[in-house]
């Protein structure tokens, strides 16, 4: 049987279906048209947004994104379940999703059957239940006899809610964006470092001064096109600040960091552990531990006077990262700014969701909500689940210290803050500009690394400027 992970399940389908905005038969049927299905990641409902995203922004129909998630459906269940296991014909494909023909042809092309070898029975989505019927005509006359309607009730006299965890309630270490007031240079300019943070799902450009106080910063989602993503931010930051400022260096960070560093003339191009350790040592030297949760990565630092002495990133499972967040909170038809926070700081007795996949969670979820849970007590459950699933997936029994910083996008929501402190029985403290923090570490890296050399920054204006991109192996 499949194990912690559900990504190769109907429920996967059913969230890639929804975010094309098709209905699962919509799905099914569509499928069939591709000819070239491109490949997905079909490891993780989470990373294959990514990848999704990625091919609707270079104008790949939906008929053939359709046709990739149902082969790497395919792939993942010969890679797990199939692992080591000869498979003969004749076969049956049971189950709701025997249902989906795209699923029907991918299964075939990757386990290597024809149509004649594997078959789809009539009553392919109640075979279970068709099962449990033989077993009990098998066991007549030995089982209590079938109390109806009656038995139904007497069982579901005992389904209250367990009891959840401790409600949350409002951090007091939240610091506030300090309000800058800088003076320019002798020649009208202030003399300033740009740093730029391109992540899978958020994109940061931040500008700083010389006593590292934020001038400007955007947070903009990459949406699979980083490049377009940068050309936007410094076009941005730089019709706010780009008349008052002399760049004196510049510096980028995160998985777009050797491209982006490329395009923009970048001084200095370093990795995203580097850029959060900088950034949280200048704004407290004391600072022995990080927490950093994004969009689809998390990591965890762990510093001794300013250095990075042991790090962990999250690995094939993205539950514990904001958009896993974002994906529940999108089921429980929850806006993960405006309500999500609020409600879970209600919360009288938080459900125990656990710390499983994205794709479980639903389950978890339906299965409260079936038994009359408030949307207040689910909302904070999954504020416990991201720091459970964070806690043991991330940090993994490393070293935890006294001083810890909350950085990154999900820091914004003081409900997971608060779990984090009832979890840990420690204060963590969320610092100022916490969603940009690597971008500002990328631009103390490049003050630090300049030191008044001139810079080889080509400006703010490179989206009016003509490039192109060539790819080589």
């Amino acid at each position: 049987m499949n194990a912690a992970c559900a990504a190769g399940t109907g429920s996967f389908l059913d969230q890639q279906a929804n975010r094309l905005h098709l209905t699962i038969e919509e799905f099914s049927s569509i499928a069939l048209r591709s000819e070239h299905p491109p490949r997905v990641a079909g490891r993780c409902s989470v990373f294959a947004k990514s990848d999704m995203i990625h091919l609707q922004q270079i104008a790949t129909p939906d008929h053939d994104i359709v046709a990739g998630l149902c082969y790497a459906m395919a792939r993942n269940f010969k890679a797990t379940l199939g692992r080591g296991k000869k498979l003969r014909a004749p076969v049956l494909f049971l189950g709701g999703v025997a249902a989906n023909l795209g699923m029907r042809r991918a299964f075939s092309d990757v386990l290597g059957f024809s149509d004649n070898e594997m078959a789809v029975p009539d009553h392919f989505h109640t075979s279970g239940a068709i099962g449990a019927a033989l077993s009990a005509l098998n066991a007549a006359g030995s089982a209590p006899p079938y109390r109806g309607l009656a038995g139904l009730k007497e069982a579901g006299k005992d389904s209250r809610i367990p009891s959840g965890a401790n409600p949350l309630s409002m951090p007091a270490n939240v610091m506030p964006n300090p309000e800058q007031d800088v003076a320019p240079g002798a020649d009208g300019l202030i003399e300033a470092y740009l740093g730029v943070d391109v992540g899978s799902v958020s994109t940061n450009v931040v500008v700083i001064d010389g006593e590292r106080r934020v001038l400007s910063k955007r947070y903009l989602p990459t949406a699979g096109r980083p490049i377009e993503a940068v050309k936007q931010g410094l076009a941005e930051v730089g019709a706010e600040v780009g008349g008052r400022v002399r760049i004196m260096g510049a510096c980028t960070t995160g998985s777009g960091r050797y491209l982006t560093g490329d395009m923009i003339g970048a001084d200095a191009v370093r990795n995203e552990i580097t850029a959060q350790a900088t950034a949280a040592a200048e704004i407290d030297p004391s600072v022995d531990t990080i927490f950093e949760i994004g969009g689809q990565d998390s990591k965890f630092i762990s510093l001794e006077k300013g250095a990075v002495v042991d790090f962990e990133m999250n690995k094939a499972c993205a539950a514990g990262t904001g958009s896993f967040l974002e994906e529940q909170a999108e089921r429980l038809g929850i806006r993960i700014k405006q309500e999500f926070e609020g409600r879970a700081l209600k919360a009288s007795s938080p459900c125990r969701l656990g710390e499983r996949c994205t794709v479980f969670m639903e389950s978890d979820l339906v299965h409260f909500m079936n038994k009359g849970a408030a949307v207040e007590d689910l909302t904070a459950g999954l504020a416990y689940s991201i720091v459970h699933n964070y806690l043991q997936k991330v940090v993994a029994g490393k070293r935890v210290g006294g001083r810890i910083f909350f950085q990154g996008g999900v820091a914004a929501n003081k409900a997971v803050v608060s779990a984090f402190e009832q979890v840990t029985g420690k204060a963590i403290t969320v610092p100022p500009h916490h969603e940009v923090t690597g971008a500002i570490g990328a631009a103390i890296i490049a003050m630090r690394e300049q030191n008044g050399r001139p810079s080889r920054f080509k400006g703010f204006d490179l989206s009016k400027r003509s490039y192109t991109i060539k790819t080589f192996e």
